[in-house]
């Protein structure tokens, strides 16, 4: 690998990177590399897509593989946002039909079956550790496996898959400019314990609350994932992190409480971050950033894995591009990162003031600051 110099190497083999290298292939460009730091055997928190991203499959061409995996259906959703009221929005009249509840390790695990079918070089439990640049090519420098092996890999073009960490694109002196941070607690229930099957088994829940919300969705292997979604100071303040707080406030809730009554409670909770933040900038000479490593957004958009992928779709001709000799593709992907995550920024700014039931609420008036000023911000962060 040391002595082999490659078109593009993507660092992280999620979904964002992933889609990217099929993207590379489906453009001719077959000299490419893909370097995952994990073997996929973490635990990671389902996801939920929407129907349209089985458009994204068909254009990588995966559409029937990823059919083939039996991912549970999202039918659609229920909320309570607004009102005390449960509202209903299904998937019936949708063109594309269902959407899915995924298992997250399998499908990563598909995306990266799908890059090695295709006969490009895959490296799993290799970590990013240092770049060098000079005028001809990147020297990338990795280390894996348990004993630490140090092996270099050289490329033309380099892209930054690594997720929110973009530990390649703070080579370049990118940085993020972070708009809001969330902090998520949530806790795994088992369905066989419920006595009688759920409304919602098919159905996403959001549920608005004083501090702020709650999601719950079905996975794959009869678990059912509940996740509280709030300010660090409230987390912190109310003692979030520990279950029997979590519990009580679980309790509290007017719809989920009612669909989790019968489930044992979860002794064991998981705790992430969630930002809303955009890369500045998002790519430069010869590199980029895509998927999370470009921009980070609220869990409630359940965008993460769409945007991945479209993100990879995106990323590919302005790679080809570059390499060919034209940069005008690059800055154009350069400018339409920051011009999507301005549209993101207004409909999350629309979703939240719909809630105006707890006003005087810190959490729910720290979101109500004008879109016009989350507009100015992310405009600067892609000039």
């Amino acid at each position: 690998m040391s002595s082999h110099l490659y078109d593009v190497v993507i660092v992280g083999g999620g979904p964002a990177g992933c889609a990217t290298a099929i993207a590379l292939h489906q453009l001719g460009i077959t000299r490419v590399a893909v370097v995952e730091g994990s073997d996929y055997s973490r635990v990671r928190i389902g996801e939920s897509i929407p129907p349209d991203t089985r458009g994204l499959f068909s254009r990588l061409g995966v559409w029937q593989a990823f059919a083939g995996q039996n991912h549970q259906r999202c039918l659609g959703s229920y909320s309570c946002w607004g009102s005390d009221n449960l509202g209903f929005n299904d998937f019936l009249f949708n063109p594309r039909g269902h959407g899915w509840h995924l298992d997250r390790l399998s499908f990563d695990r598909f995306l990266a079956d799908e890059v090695m079918l295709r006969g490009i070089d895959f490296l799993s439990g290799a970590r990013f550790h240092q770049l060098n640049r000079d005028r001809q090519h990147h020297t990338i420098a990795l280390t894996g496996g348990k004993s630490g092996e140090k092996q270099q890999l050289n490329c033309r073009f380099v892209v930054d898959a690594s997720g929110r960490s973009a530990s390649v694109a703070r080579c370049f002196g990118a940085r993020f400019k972070t708009q809001d941070t969330l902090v998520c607690v949530a806790g795994f229930f088992h369905r066989r314990e419920l006595e009688t099957d759920l409304a919602l088994q098919h159905m996403t829940l959001l549920e608005a609350v004083e501090h702020g919300w709650w999601y719950s969705a079905h996975l794959p292997g009869d678990r059912i994932i509940a996740a509280f979604a709030s300010d660090a100071d409230i987390i912190l303040q109310q003692q979030l992190k520990q279950p029997e707080n979590w519990h009580r406030a679980l309790a509290q809730t007017r719809h989920l409480s009612k669909a989790l009554s019968l489930a044992k409670l979860p002794l064991r909770l998981h705790t992430w971050t969630a930002p809303s933040a955009l890369l500045n900038p998002p790519a430069g000479e010869a590199w980029l950033a895509v998927g999370d490593a470009a921009s980070c957004y609220d869990p409630i958009s359940s965008q993460g894995i769409y945007k991945a992928l479209l993100g990879g779709l995106n990323a590919a001709p302005a790679i080809a591009g570059w390499l060919k000799g034209d940069s005008r593709p690059l800055e154009h992907y350069r400018q339409s990162v920051g011009e999507v995550f301005i549209h993101y920024l207004e409909q999350r700014a629309y979703f939240y003031q719909l809630e105006q039931r707890w006003h005087q609420e810190a959490f729910w008036q720290k979101r109500r600051i004008a879109c016009g000023i989350y507009q100015d911000e992310a405009a600067t962060a892609v000039t």
